[in-house]
C-alpha cells in the first residue's frame, strides 16, 4: 500500500554536489522536507529521495547552501500522468472493448447440442431456429419452459430437453424418446405365411396345422402353417401357429458404374480463400463465390474469437482451403471386386440365413460396367399374420 501511495504522488531521485551538502539535510529538517534512502557516494556527494512536491523545496535549500541539484530518476507522479493523458485513446478503446465484450456476452453466439443419437443436429438447431434460440439470441428474454415445451412440440422424438446458458454460450441437453416395443399377445390366433417365394427344404412345426411341405414351391403370401386346427371330438378351434420353414430362395442383384472412372492419386495444387462472419453476416474476401467446385475439394476450416467452452463472440474468422486432386484411371478389374464385394455384402445382411451358392457376371454396355450377382440361399421365410377375432 505505501508503495502504490509513493507511485501516486511521485518521487524524484536527487543527488547534491557541493561543499557542505550537510547544509542542505539541515534545511530539509528545519523546511519539514521528507526524505529517505539517504546516500553518501563521497564526502562532496549525497543522494536522497523525496517527494515530487518537495522537489522546489530541496532546489531552493540547495541553492542556499551553494550546492547543486542534479535529478537522477523520477518515478510516478505526473509523469505517469503524462503518460495516461497521451494514452488516453489507448484507455477509451479498451474501456469501449470491454464494454462491447459485456454487451455481447448477452447473446448466444455459440451452440452447443449435447445427446443427439438417431435426431441429426442439424435438425435440432433448425427447431431451435423455429423455437427462438439461435445465433444472436438474446438470452436474457429467454424461457427455458417455453423453449422446452415448444421443442418437445416439434421434434416428438424427444422425451426431454433443456438449454443451459453460460455468457455467450449456450448447452443444449437432449434425451431420444425409447421406441415402444412391439407387444405380442401370445393367446392371440395366428396363421404363418410365406414371406418370401422359394422351395421349402425344411418345415418344423411347433403349433398349428402345416399346409407345406418339404419339396413344394411357394409363393409370397401363401399360408405355410394354419391356426385353425381340426379336432375329432370338438369343433375346429384357432392357435397361434409357431414354426420355423427353411426355403431355398434366389436372387439377382445389379450395380452399374461409369466404365471409365477417376482415382484421386494425391493432392496437387492448393490454395486459400478467407471469409469472415460478424454475427448472421458472412463477408467473403474473395470474387468467385458463385462458381461450382466440380473439380476441387474444399476444407472449411473455422476460428471463433473467445474460449473454448467458455465464451465465444460473434466474429469468426472463416478459411477455406481448396485442392485440385490429382487423378489417374481406375483399374477396371479392382472397380469390379470391389463391386462385386458390395453386393455380396449387402445380400449377406438383407436375408435371415446363408448364402448356399453364389456367381457374378461382368458386362460393359458403352460406358457402363455392369455387374451382376446370382445366388442362392436357404433362409426362414415364416411370417406371422395374426387371424381377426371370430
Amino acid at each position: 500500500m505505501a508503495k502504490l501511495l509513493e507511485r501516486i504522488k511521485g518521487t524524484v531521485r536527487a543527488e547534491i554536489c557541493g561543499i557542505f551538502p550537510e547544509a542542505v539535510l539541515n534545511a530539509c529538517a528545519l523546511g519539514a522536507i521528507v526524505f529517505w534512502d539517504l546516500e553518501s557516494v563521497d564526502a562532496y556527494t549525497l543522494r536522497l529521495t523525496v517527494y515530487e512536491k518537495e522537489l522546489e523545496k530541496l532546489r531552493t535549500a540547495a541553492a542556499g547552501a551553494m550546492c547543486e541539484l542534479k535529478i537522477l530518476d523520477r518515478r510516478g507522479g505526473s509523469r505517469d500522468r503524462r503518460l495516461l493523458r497521451r494514452r488516453k485513446w489507448l484507455l477509451l478503446s479498451g474501456a469501449l472493448a470491454a464494454a462491447l465484450l459485456a454487451l455481447s456476452s448477452l447473446f448466444i453466439w455459440e451452440i452447443d447440442v449435447r445427446g443427439c443419437d438417431k435426431l441429426s443436429q442439424g435438425r435440432v438447431l433448425r427447431a431451435l431456429e423455429d423455437c427462438g434460440v439461435g445465433l444472436g439470441t438474446w438470452w436474457p428474454g429467454l424461457s427455458a419452459d417455453l423453449v422446452r415445451s415448444r421443442m418437445l412440440t416439434e421434434l416428438p422424438e424427444l422425451a426431454w430437453m433443456t438449454v443451459n446458458v453460460s455468457g455467450s454460450r449456450a448447452v443444449v441437453l437432449l434425451s431420444e424418446r425409447l421406441e415402444k416395443p412391439e407387444i405380442i399377445q401370445e393367446d392371440r390366433p395366428a396363421d404363418i405365411l410365406a414371406g418370401k417365394t422359394g422351395i421349402i427344404n425344411r418345415v418344423s412345426v411347433l403349433s398349428g396345422k402345416p399346409l407345406a411341405a418339404k419339396g413344394q414351391a411357394v409363393v409370397r403370401g401363401e399360408t405355410l402353417v394354419s391356426g385353425t386346427v381340426d379336432s375329432l371330438t370338438r369343433p375346429a378351434r384357432q392357435v397361434r401357429a409357431q414354426a420355423e420353414v427353411l426355403a431355398d430362395t434366389w436372387y439377382e442383384l445389379t450395380a452399374v458404374s461409369p466404365a471409365k472412372e477417376e482415382l484421386k492419386t494425391g493432392e496437387g495444387r492448393v490454395s486459400d480463400r478467407f471469409a469472415l462472419r460478424l454475427g448472421k453476416k458472412r463477408i467473403n474476401f474473395y470474387l468467385e463465390s458463385g462458381k461450382r467446385l466440380d473439380e476441387r475439394d474444399k476444407i472449411v476450416y473455422e476460428y471463433t474469437l473467445g474460449i473454448k467452452g467458455l465464451f465465444a463472440l460473434p466474429v469468426t474468422l472463416i478459411r477455406e482451403e481448396q485442392v485440385w486432386p490429382e487423378t489417374a484411371p481406375a483399374a477396371d478389374s479392382g472397380r469390379a471386386e470391389e463391386m462385386q464385394r458390395r453386393l455380396y455384402a449387402s445380400l449377406r445382411e438383407s436375408i435371415d440365413g446363408e448364402i448356399v451358392s453364389s456367381g457374378f457376371s461382368v458386362s460393359r454396355s458403352g460406358e457402363l460396367l455392369q455387374v451382376t450377382l446370382r445366388a442362392r440361399c436357404r433362409e426362414n421365410i415364416a411370417v406371422c399374420r395374426e387371424l381377426a377375432a371370430p
